[in-house]
């Protein structure tokens, strides 16, 4: 008879909690989707990588979500030129590098910075939009006439293009393939100094530097210089009077529009 009792008495409370499920809110049609959150603009590359003092420069400035009612400054400058923006859009797609890495947005854009502006990569760009601004961006500053830019053909000891020390080469290597050589007449006793500034400026190149004698002979080479990421630095010291070539080339990336560089190259005593 316990055992009975117990049977009837399961049905009715059975029942409450058919009841209460029933009328508890579904957990899955209550949840409401999370609202995204607006996303501040990146920068990924300013291109041409380096800019001069003294004369009107453009830029293509490359990155993430860039066209919302964009304004660009300078940053680290005590009197900062008023930047124009010219035109804004998508950026062509880079093959083998997606929108995070080299941007699909690109603003176009136009300013003078001053003569006495102090050279190196101490200022910045930023971008502003109403959700927020991008970090900081350095930018590559020289004196006019410090920048020169290589010329084709160099992919060979034969071709190699003569250059002096004290000046930076503006360069790309268009094919995973491409080498670019440039020939240096050197005193015995100088120092030779050659940095490459690319991942460092947003560049997709990793870059390798190697320097030849005039036989063709290795002398020296480097992949990644100390503290600089992926960028190279050489320095070797000169011990005969002669020419010297120095090769750059690429590591592992894929050539194309983003895999440029600069290299600047000094001889000390």
């Amino acid at each position: 008879m316990v055992q009975s009792k117990m049977r009837y008495l399961s049905v009715p409370i059975l029942g409450v909690f058919a009841s209460l499920l029933f009328f508890l809110p579904s957990s899955a049609e209550d949840k409401k989707p999370e609202e995204k959150k607006p996303v501040p603009p990146k920068i990924a590359i300013l291109l041409p990588l380096g800019v001069e003092t003294g004369s009107p420069q453009k830029l293509t400035l490359r990155g993430q979500n860039l066209t919302n009612s964009p304004a660009v400054k300078f940053t680290g400058l005590a009197n900062p030129p008023e930047i124009k923006i010219t035109e804004t859009g998508e950026a062509k797609k880079i093959e083998g590098f997606d929108a995070n890495r080299v941007g699909d947005q690109r603003l176009e854009l136009e300013f003078t910075l001053p003569a006495e502006t102090p050279g190196g990569t101490n200022v910045a760009l930023v971008v502003t939009t109403p959700v927020g601004e991008s970090k900081p961006f350095p930018v590559f500053i020289a004196p006019a006439g410090q920048i020169v830019g290589e010329l084709e053909p160099n992919n060979g000891f034969r071709d190699a293009v003569v250059q002096k020390p004290g000046r930076t080469i503006r360069g790309a290597l268009e094919a995973a393939t491409d080498v670019d050589v440039f020939r240096y007449g050197l005193k015995a006793g100088q120092t030779l100094r050659a940095e490459v500034l690319a991942e460092r400026l947003g560049a997709t190149l990793d870059a390798s530097l190697t320097l030849y004698d005039d036989k063709g002979r290795i002398l020296k080479t480097n992949d990644d210089g100390p503290g600089l990421g992926r960028d190279s630095l050489l320095e070797f010291k000169v011990p005969t009077d002669g020419d010297y070539l120095l090769a750059i080339s690429g590591v592992t990336e894929k050539g194309g529009p983003t895999s440029v560089y600069l290299l600047a190259v000094t001889a000390t005593p």
